[in-house]
């Protein structure tokens, strides 16, 4: 019958002992990972036991599962320039302390300056970088020590801080002549212009100049700088930030622009690190006649630790960022401060007539007291670098900020990360008073520099160029005060958060000046 109506029966076959083998692999595999789970979750509930943790308030997402509702809060408040006043009223809502939803992960949010101390020096070992900074900047800034973790930081850490002491990073020689030129770029008496524009193409001299040994010479020669390269680094580190926010997602924005910024940025980097491998270079430890007499070069001083061109670029590449755009934007918030309050700016020019206009030797800088109190002052309500975050490696404990009443230890597991607002520590009015947010130099009279007050962060890894940034705002007070009567703001808006690498005035400085007769 079979054969006549061509009927095929089923055949009905048992699996094969291969297809069993798959099946219980898979699902030996699915207990041992329960298995793990449940082991590490009843682990860490008696860790968190043993240290008295609890936890700290939680942010109220209207998507619990992503929390894409703050992710999109937060990019709307970078577009309309407020992203650090938002992370500020934040912390007015929820407390110093608080959980939040970063694309599926939870994260701790803290302001508390004990927690602050051990993040960044008690328990600095617990943490790292983490891969969203690595992600998100790994196209500008490769394998530098602004990506590096562990040994591998501590290797780089080493060699700048070796680079930077022998430079010598109180060079004022260097930043005398970059001041007069600074002096001879302003337009004359009461012309209306945006100050801002010369004090980036100030900190951009002098950075090049003392990382290269040949400035760029944008004070004299605008074109240097103006001409596509500073919108191109500006774009390139705010497409980083956005990278950052989304994480292990930054793939799905559009990235053409982005990378055509970053050869542009690399190309600009390279010619010197170019130039520094062709040159010939007494090794480390031997001294000549020729080293005496000429300048010793921060790139020189690098280059002899590591000769690969791509280390050198990414590593040069980050201290040019760095060592340009802190500067420059203190430089700029200090400044729009000056031309709002003509009584500071009087105050900082009576202290510098004891110098009876020279240019001031370092012992000298360091005793204007007012002057480094301006600076102080700044950098607490403007911190150039306003947020940093760190990822724990091991599950540790924050020492407060947990329970109803905050003040019980939270639990950081491995892979959590801890997120800080620097601007919204600056301004807690608990800490600094009802006057917060104003610009009181006078409250450094009695303050102290404590974790409350971390414009360079602390700890191992503070900021290994601190010293000659600073050395650098001061000295360009001080000659601009040395030469200028007034600078008198002509922008009737108050400060505007900008969106550029760091925090500074987006509207520039629009003053008039004039100089002393």
């Amino acid at each position: 019958m079979t054969a006549e109506t061509g009927f095929v029966p089923t055949v009905f076959s048992l699996p094969s002992e291969s297809a069993y083998s798959w099946v219980w692999a898979v699902s030996a595999g699915l207990v041992a990972i329960f298995v793990l789970y449940l082991t590490q979750g009843i682990a860490r509930r008696r860790f968190a036991y043993a240290h008295g943790c609890q936890a700290p308030p939680r942010y109220a997402h209207r998507d619990p599962i992503l929390g894409l509702d703050s992710l999109r809060d937060s990019m709307q408040a970078r577009k309309s320039d407020r992203y650090f006043r938002r992370e500020q009223q934040l912390h007015q809502a929820y407390g110093n302390t608080f959980m939040s939803l970063l694309l599926g992960s939870w994260m701790v949010n803290t302001i508390e300056p004990k927690n602050l101390e051990v993040l960044f020096s008690t328990k600095f070992a617990d943490y790292e970088v983490g891969f969203r900074r690595r992600n998100a900047f790994a196209p500008l800034f490769g394998k530098s020590i602004f990506q590096s973790d562990g040994t591998r930081w501590q290797t780089l850490r080493s060699q700048l801080q070796l680079c930077f002491s022998r430079v010598q990073t109180s060079q004022l020689g260097l930043l005398e002549s970059h001041c007069q030129r600074l002096l001879a770029a302003l337009p004359s008496d009461n012309q209306k212009f945006d100050l801002a524009l010369f004090l980036h193409r100030f900190a951009a001299d002098v950075s090049t100049d003392f990382l290269f040994g040949e400035s760029i010479n944008s004070l004299e020669n605008p074109q240097n700088l103006d001409g596509g390269a500073l919108k191109a680094f500006a774009d390139t580190h705010s497409t980083c930030e956005l990278r950052w926010l989304l994480g292990s997602m930054s793939w799905i924005w559009p990235q053409r622009t982005f990378m055509k910024n970053v050869r542009l940025t690399h190309r600009f980097i390279q010619r010197y690190v170019d130039a520094a491998l062709e040159r010939e270079v007494t090794p480390p430890g031997k001294a000549s006649d020729q080293q005496n007499e000429q300048r010793i070069l921060f790139i020189d001083q690098l280059r002899q630790r590591t000769q690969d061109p791509i280390a050198l670029r990414d590593e040069l590449t980050t201290l040019y960022f760095a060592g340009t755009d802190a500067p420059a934007a203190l430089l700029i918030n200090l400044f729009f401060v000056f031309s709002k309050r003509p009584d500071v700016w009087d105050r900082v020019r009576s202290e510098v007539q004891s110098l009876g206009g020279k240019a001031p030797d370092l012992q000298q800088l360091k005793g204007l007291r007012y002057v480094q109190d301006c600076i102080r002052e700044c950098l607490r309500l403007y911190p150039p670098q306003p947020s940093n975050s760190r990822v724990a490696v091991r599950d540790t404990v924050l020492p407060t900020g947990g329970g109803p009443d905050g003040g019980s230890p939270v639990l950081v597991p491995k892979g959590m990360m801890v997120h800080l607002s620097v601007y919204a520590l600056h301004h807690r009015k608990d800490l600094w008073g009802e006057d917060a947010d104003e610009f009181r130099p006078e409250r450094w009279s009695y303050e102290k520099q404590t974790w409350k007050y971390i414009p360079f962060l602390g700890g191992p890894r503070n900021c290994v160029g601190m010293d000659f940034g600073l050395n650098e705002v001061a000295y360009a007070v001080v000659r601009m005060a040395q030469n200028f009567q007034t600078i008198t703001s002509v922008d009737p808006d108050e400060w505007v958060e900008g969106s550029s690498i760091a925090l500074e005035s987006k509207n520039g400085v629009k003053v008039v000046m004039c100089r002393d007769a």
